[in-house]
């Protein structure tokens, strides 16, 4: 027994006197701290495959894109008007907002453009055209 004891203990010391420490050393993964450029693809496929977060759905029928397609064109076409002094005067509603377009004293062009469901008001002054 005790000779054993003394093979265990000249075997650990023989041992111990050829093992030697490295330092360790941090190599990050991420490429946005430092890691391998090769790795992005990587890391936002597996954070896009763990997302449970999705957008809602909000398909607008038929009806609802032609009557905005249908504001967007008179909302244009009241715009190019008044920029080209065609339209002096006059309230124009577009279902969602009213623009009313007048004239102030010195010939400037005021457009009050308020919008129908929450009653915010943008007021727009431009200066007259040179000619009108």
């Amino acid at each position: 027994m005790m000779k054993t004891k003394l093979i265990y203990s000249v075997v650990a010391l023989t041992f111990s006197l050829h093992l030697s420490a490295t330092e360790l050393v941090y190599t990050p993964v991420n490429p946005s701290f430092g890691g391998s450029p090769l790795n992005g693809n990587f890391l936002l496929q597996k954070a896009q495959a763990q997302n449970a977060h999705s957008e809602p759905l909000n398909e607008k029928t038929f009806v609802d894109k032609f009557q905005e397609a249908l504001e967007r064109n008179l909302i244009n076409s009241l715009t190019r008007r008044i920029a080209d002094g065609e339209i002096t005067e006059g309230v124009y509603d577009t279902g969602e907002f009213r623009v009313e377009v007048s004239h102030d004293t010195d010939g400037t062009i005021i457009v009050h453009i308020t919008r129908l469901s929450t009653g915010e008001v943008t007021i727009i002054r431009m200066p007259a055209l040179p000619g009108n």
